[in-house]
């Protein structure tokens, strides 16, 4: 997941327990959904379900495969029926949201390519349609490669509005949601997201499909057999393979606490990640967690190659323990010389050391204007001082507004996105873009997930007459937060001036969305 938001639940069946592995006769039909084998699932539950479809058990399992493949609708008529004959499916199974997450999906529109299916509320958040299947078509491309094979079946994936229809679809208590801010997650054979519209800045959404995407693959391919740190550990570090980024993902703030953690020794025990990382003690914790897990990942594959991952996925789906198969692949005894083999290698590491903290989760409109900065969201004193800076900015002010700012830093805090922001377009006020840009990269570079830090660079870079540079800033702001118009316009002027007419027609659809209040482009 991304350095704030909490994406690699897949296993989250180890939390809940699966229920439907304690109903009967029909347990392998449950094995099968565990598994994520929808054609399994079919092949013995359509013969029970043929054989006597008003009965007790064909009821039970047209409701699971109704709610796998997300026909809501059809799965809480099932439970109606099966009232009828005195069985109380959500009792039986109450960690399965089934009327939640038809609740959470009223409304929502579909868009259909290829045995994908991606749903969204009607509006604006059309945007998303498109790209989403774009998303999806190349990760099964890209990670059939990596893992040997994909699901043959088709894939739903559900975005949802806010973060509460997403909490209540989820099944996953709020107050995990938010001390860990998990924004998707993936289970019961689907994908489910949280709109970038229900966070105050939008985040790396796609990045967080292609992550969930990746569970699904793995449960799939090891019958539900890979533990949370594997799960977990090739989620984060392949996340951003499917457009071509094989760094594995490793923000600044994720090697801030690694560094610490080589430093000090304090790693996450996988014991506290056992089950879930959604239980861990804070956002920080989790994030070290990741950073741990992707890490070893990678350690594997830079040692031994890509082409180790299909191996050790077949040796855990054949019984073998996680931890053995990865450590014997990478060519160690045991996986305590792995882990210190690991540690050696995170020493080479260039990790950036200085102190810096995960952006803050601000959803369905929380919070104020300083509430995703790490620094100011917690200093209301310093956030006085930053306010003066925007008011003297605002009056044509800048020299004085730099002097507010630089006032509202903590040099033994995080750095603020949001004040190297201003400063830079106060600094492009008084007609220094080199150092206004000097300090959006410096941003970019430790928070390329906050949007207003994109937003400005391509600005700074559009005045500097260097387009192609700014197409790609204002790409990565569309990335994170795809409704501002003022975003979708540089990016129409933008391409066609780099002569991409394909691309720019496909941004002036989405400023009509936005002007129309989601009318097709």
């Amino acid at each position: 997941m991304r350095p704030h938001l909490l994406r690699g639940l897949g296993l989250l069946g180890l939390v809940f327990g699966s229920a439907l592995a304690l109903a009967s006769p029909s347990d392998e039909v449950a094995e099968c959904l565990d598994a994520v084998d929808l054609a399994c699932a079919h092949r013995i539950g359509d013969v029970l379900v043929s054989s006597d479809p008003r009965s007790v058990v064909a009821l039970r399992v047209s409701a699971w495969l109704s709610f796998h493949e997300g026909r809501y609708d059809e799965a809480v008529a099932h439970i109606e029926t099966l009232k009828t004959k005195g069985v109380d499916l959500e009792k039986e199974e109450p960690d399965t949201p089934y009327r939640p997450t038809q609740q959470a999906a009223q409304g929502m529109v579909e868009r259909k390519r290829g045995g994908l299916s991606v749903r969204h509320a009607p509006g604006y958040d059309a945007i998303l349609g498109e790209e989403a299947l774009d998303t999806l078509t190349q990760a099964r491309v890209v990670y059939a490669r990596l893992f040997g094979a994909v699901p043959p079946q088709g894939l739903v994936l559900d975005i949802f509005p806010t973060a509460s229809r997403f909490t209540l679809a989820s099944g996953l208590p709020e107050e995990s949601v938010e001390t860990t801010g998990v924004v998707a997650l993936s289970k019961w054979s689907r994908l489910l997201l949280t709109s970038p519209r229900a966070l105050s800045h939008g985040y790396e959404w796609k990045d967080t499909v292609s992550h969930e995407y990746i569970h699904l693959v793995v449960s799939w391919r090891t019958q539900d057999r890979a533990p949370v740190w594997l799960q977990e550990g090739l989620a984060k570090y392949l996340e951003g393979f499917w457009r071509g980024a094989t760094d594995g993902g490793l923000s600044a703030h994720h090697q801030s606490l690694l560094a610490n953690a080589v430093h000090t020794g304090k790693f996450v025990p996988f014991e506290k990640f056992a089950r879930s990382m959604a239980y861990l003690d804070s956002g920080e914790e989790a994030a070290l967690a990741f950073a741990q897990v992707s890490t070893m990942v990678r350690f594997l594959v830079e040692t031994k190659g890509e082409g180790v991952l299909p191996g050790v996925l077949d040796e855990v789906r054949s019984g073998v323990d996680a931890q053995q198969a990865v450590a014997r692949a990478a060519g160690f005894g045991n996986f305590e010389e792995f882990r210190a083999g690991w540690v050696r290698w995170l020493g080479g590491l260039p990790l950036i050391q200085k102190q810096l903290a995960a952006l803050p989760v601000v959803v369905d409109g929380g919070g104020d204007e300083f509430a995703s900065d790490p620094l100011l969201a917690g200093r209301p004193d310093l956030a006085r001082y930053t306010r003066l800076g925007d008011l003297l900015r605002e009056a044509g002010r800048p020299r004085a507004a730099i002097v507010e700012y630089e006032k509202a830093a903590d040099p033994a805090g995080p750095p603020s996105p949001l004040l190297l922001a201003r400063k830079a377009t106060c600094y492009e006020a008084l007609g220094d873009r080199a150092r206004a840009l000097a300090l959006v990269d410096e941003g970019v570079a430790l928070y390329p997930e906050f949007t207003l830090l994109q937003v400005t660079r391509g600005r700074l870079l559009d005045a500097a007459g260097r387009t192609e540079e700014a197409v790609v800033a204002w790409s990565a702001a569309h990335d994170l937060n795809p409704y501002d118009p003022a975003v979708q316009a540089a990016l129409v002027r933008g391409y066609e001036a780099i002569g991409d007419a394909a691309a720019a027609a496909r941004h002036a659809g989405y400023a009509r969305i936005l002007a129309t209040g989601g009318a097709r482009p």
